[in-house]
C-alpha cells in the first residue's frame, strides 16, 4: 500500500524481490537490551521473530524506528530497507559517491 502510494515504479521491483524470498510465520524471542532500547514496544517483535526464523534479512521501509539499525546485523539478521535490499540483489543501482 505504501509502495504503491509513494513510489508506484518501485513495484516492479517489489515483485521481482518478492520472487527471491521466503516468507515465514511470525515467532519471535528476546532482543538484547540495546537494541530493544532503540525500538518502540509495537517493533520489537518484528525484529525477534525475524532472529528467532533465522531470517537473513528484515527489509522495512520504517526508517523512522529501523533507521538506526540499517545495514546492521542484529542476532544474525541484517536491518535493510527496500532499496537497501534491492541494490543488494543487483536490481537497483547503488546512489552516493
Amino acid at each position: 500500500r505504501n509502495l504503491q502510494t509513494k513510489a508506484p515504479d518501485g513495484l516492479v521491483v517489489l515483485d521481482a524481490i518478492l520472487q527471491r524470498i521466503e516468507l515465514a510465520a511470525y515467532r519471535a524471542s528476546a532482543l538484547p537490551d540495546d537494541v530493544a532500547a532503540l525500538l518502540p514496544d509495537k517493533d520489537r517483535p518484528v525484529l525477534a521473530a525475524a532472529a528467532r526464523l533465522r531470517c537473513d534479512v528484515l527489509v522495512t521501509g520504517d526508517r523512522t524506528h529501523f533507521g538506526a539499525l540499517y545495514a546492521t546485523v542484529v542476532q544474525g539478521v541484517m536491518v535493510v530497507s527496500p532499496l537497501g535490499l534491492a541494490q543488494a540483489l543487483g536490481l537497483a543501482k547503488r546512489q552516493g559517491p
